[in-house]
């Protein structure tokens, strides 16, 4: 169980977090200062660096929080970061990836907010960018991985495949958040999970 020092440490850190996430959804990820982080959060620049050293750290934080939204592990020892996902691409039935796809939508609004600043940061900083590259990287192997034990497709076109679908699924998203603009949401999910489907399943696609 956490100390009192401890939940107090968590407490500040989600409160910075928090207002963060307002401040840069409101002005931007580069108009908005440490200092209007820190007033907004009521504290002061030297406690926002004692938790964030840097905007990469606290770009850090964000990912964490959508990390444990959709209940992924993060980092390179992970052998896979969302078995749910392997499983859907390897069983590859149309039902189970629009089930799929409807789960992850229904998070959309927790979490892309989170997506949108950290891909905003990563246009102006290498290190974010780095790190979102990862993140990226780790769905696309999770996808590739589901292809793999399926033993379907020609390996070649495994990354290709998933990185497409990926980027599918990433650009539906972006219509329910960055761009204001929600098309209709059942007819969208079903064309993006046929789209799967054929991507990643139909052999005769």
């Amino acid at each position: 169980m956490p100390s009192l020092r401890e939940s107090q440490k968590q407490l500040t850190r989600d409160t910075i977090i928090d207002r963060s996430l307002e401040l840069f959804t409101a002005k931007g990820y580069a108009a908005t200062t440490i200092d209007e982080i820190a007033t907004a959060a009521g504290t002061t620049r030297v406690t926002f660096y004692a938790h964030f050293p840097s905007r990469a750290e606290l770009m850090a934080g964000f990912m964490t929080r959508v990390n444990s939204v959709l209940d992924r592990a993060f980092g390179p020892d992970q052998p896979s970061t969302a078995p749910e996902l392997v499983d859907v691409v390897r069983a590859g039935e149309l039902p189970d990836i629009l089930a799929w796809i409807e789960s992850r939508a229904a998070l959309w609004p927790v979490f892309r907010p989170y997506l949108d600043v950290i891909d905003q940061a990563a246009g102006v900083d290498p290190e974010v960018e780095a790190m979102l590259d990862a993140w990226r990287e780790e769905v696309v192997s999770d996808i590739v991985r589901g292809l793999e034990l399926a033993g379907r497709f020609s390996a070649e076109t495994h990354h290709i495949r998933g990185a497409l679908a990926y980027n599918q699924l990433n650009y539906v998203a972006t219509l329910w958040t960055r761009r204001r603009y929600e098309p209709n949401r059942e007819h969208a999910l079903e064309v993006l999970a046929n789209s799967w489907f054929h991507l990643l399943s139909d052999d005769e696609g």
